[in-house]
């Protein structure tokens, strides 16, 4: 692994900047924000719509951590569950494990649930119903219609979007093909049918021209089954020549790739194949190409410093999405597990402050 050197006071892209420059990024940073809080806050839901229901549940829910993990918990095993009493069954095995984070009317309703079938059959119902809800929330759909159908609402309330495929870790040859080829068909199946939609102005042109209206985001160690850092002219070998033919695709359709960042131990890895593959001259010039920064990591600023002097060799910019980061609580038990040091920030407003750096 690369160890991370500390970055410079200024990154590059404000070393170049005058004060009086900055002040006005500042200023104007400050008021984009008021202006989205506002408009957060007047398209807040109402207690008579199931938005408002359904903010409020997923908010308690997250609420407890020890609760938070057990819903996870079941929710992972869900959809292996066949009968209503398995459901139940495996509901109420996981929330007893956290009585006291429960409110007393799920309490009862618990109590309840215990002995009549037509009760557990309605829980099992329940259960079911509120995990289709919130997964309708986050997933576009399972077949290209429905992506389609999710993309076009996207674009008609002046959204953009970028899709990605659900799944575990890639065990395997056949599944690193399977995701390989799963995301070319997303590619040629999705972005002629988007790219033929009326323009949206808002959407579709940034400063520097037009943006593709196609995004995809993909993960690097799911094109390669043996993606480890100590392999890694052989992860660059397999999941490499699969992410070059991604590239190609994905000019000839006009769409974007966005490649998403995992765990710690696969990012300097994940940046390597990124920045040595969009240094060779067939992808040089490729400019509808991305890359995500997680900012809980202590390594963020460097590895943007790193990216912004790649970018200015390469000629040719590229994208980065700064995310606050998804797997704190996995980095910071693995960490400690393995007596190593901890990758992310253990304070929130330690990201939160690299996020607004």
């Amino acid at each position: 692994m690369v160890a991370a050197s500390s970055p410079p006071l200024l990154p590059p892209w404000e070393a170049d900047l005058r004060p009086e420059q900055l002040a006005r990024i500042e200023e104007a940073t400050e008021q984009i924000g008021r202006e989205l809080f506002a408009r957060f806050r007047a398209d807040r839901a109402r207690i008579w719509q199931r938005r408002w229901w359904d903010d409020r549940i997923m908010a308690w829910a997250m609420r407890d951590e020890r609760l938070k993990v057990e819903l996870f918990r079941f929710v992972d095993v869900l959809p292996m569950l066949r009968s209503n009493e398995e459901v139940a069954g495996h509901l109420l095995e996981y929330l007893d494990r956290v009585p006291d984070a429960l409110p007393w009317w799920l309490r009862g309703l618990l109590r309840a649930s215990r002995n009549p079938r037509v009760t557990r059959a309605l829980l099992a119902r329940a259960a079911r119903l509120a995990s289709s809800d919130f997964a309708r929330r986050f997933i576009a759909g399972s077949t290209t219609e429905q992506v389609l159908r999710s993309a076009r609402r996207a674009r008609h309330q002046k959204q953009a979007f970028t899709l990605d495929i659900l799944g575990e870790a890639v065990i395997s040859e056949a599944e690193a093909e399977a995701y390989f080829r799963a995301y070319v068909d997303l590619i040629e199946n999705v972005a002629p049918t988007v790219n033929r939609w009326p323009t949206v102005e808002q959407l579709d042109q940034g400063v520097l021209g037009p943006l593709p209206r196609f995004n995809l985001s993909i993960k690097l160690s799911a094109l390669d089954c043996h993606f480890d850092a100590i392999d890694p002219d052989g992860v660059m070998r397999r999941a490499g020549e699969r992410f070059r033919h991604l590239l190609r695709v994905a000019r000839q359709h006009q769409a974007f790739i966005n490649v998403d960042m995992e765990s710690f131990d696969k990012k300097d890895l994940t940046l390597h194949i990124f920045k040595t593959i969009l240094m060779e001259d067939e992808f040089r010039e490729t400019a509808d190409v991305g890359i995500v920064i997680q900012c809980y990591l202590k390594s963020a600023l460097h590895d943007l410093h790193e990216l912004a002097l790649w970018a200015r060799e390469r000629g040719t910019p590229v994208w980065v999405r700064i995310v606050k980061g998804a797997y704190w609580d996995y980095e910071t038990v693995h960490a400690r597990a393995e007596h190593w040091p901890i990758p992310v920030f253990q304070q929130k407003w330690q990201s939160d402050a690299t996020f607004e750096r």
